[in-house]
């Protein structure tokens, strides 16, 4: 075998490595739910799936990330995206990304719910983690971000009510500019499931503009540990052709 086949095998196998996580997630659907006075609900690529029938528009035409703009209640969002499943398959696996929107006085609390069913992987106990950072423009600002396991594959499911288990405590966090990060562990089910990332925002009816990014992390040990063994397998076969 020639030195250029040898390389483009391998080259084949570490591609084939980092294809994997996004097989097991290919039939995951992503939703985004935004509530303040009324609730506007999109999917995925504008496409209805079990518990997500959308009544605002993605105009993000990509798999697994929506994008939205437009009002909520007093809300005004400036941009809203979401990504996860099949875009994110590694870390984060959910992440509410470049949010940006403006309250009018007297506006109630945000909710945003970023959600994807139908998750197969990973299974059992894993450690999670959650971790978000911004600015508001009124210091009183309250936002609140956890994360939730449906073992029931039920999206948008974010309380103890609809039968979910917090899989991250409650992370609060205040002021013009904020972060702050958080770690839990949850037994994930081996059956299709739903996760969801819930952030609240609370202006306390002041005129305010708050932006920010929030990320859910779920390592795969198993999955991370074979990638590293491929790249490193890569990296040694390719030394010696070099050599």
């Amino acid at each position: 075998m020639s030195g250029k086949c040898k390389v483009a095998c391998l080259a084949l196998l570490v591609a084939a490595l980092v294809a994997m996580p996004v097989a097991a997630r290919a039939d995951s659907n992503l939703g985004m739910q935004l509530t303040s006075g009324q609730t506007v609900t999109l999917c995925d690529n504008n496409i209805n799936y079990a518990g997500c029938t959308a009544n605002g528009s993605d105009s993000n035409g990509a798999f697994g990330q929506i994008t939205y703009i437009g009002p909520v209640g007093n809300w005004t969002t400036n941009v809203t995206s979401g990504f996860g499943p099949p875009y994110e398959y590694l870390v984060p696996i959910l992440d509410i990304s470049s949010f940006n929107a403006t309250s009018s006085a007297g506006a109630g609390p945000l909710t945003i719910l970023l959600s994807v069913s139908s998750l197969t992987t990973p299974a059992g106990l894993q450690a999670l983690f959650n971790s978000i950072g911004g600015t508001s423009t009124f210091a009183g600002t309250t936002i609140t971000t956890q994360a939730w396991l449906n073992a029931g594959n039920t999206p948008f499911c974010a309380s103890s009510s609809c039968g979910s288990v917090a899989v991250t405590p409650l992370l609060t966090v205040t002021g013009r500019s904020y972060s702050g990060a958080i770690s839990g562990s949850a037994l994930f089910p081996n059956s299709p499931y739903a996760l969801t990332l819930a952030v609240t925002i609370n202006s306390q009816g002041q005129v305010d503009t708050t932006s920010f990014d929030d990320e859910l992390d779920v390592p795969e040990p198993t999955t991370l540990s074979l990638l590293g063994s491929g790249l490193l397998g890569f990296g040694l076969a390719l030394r010696k052709l070099i050599a």
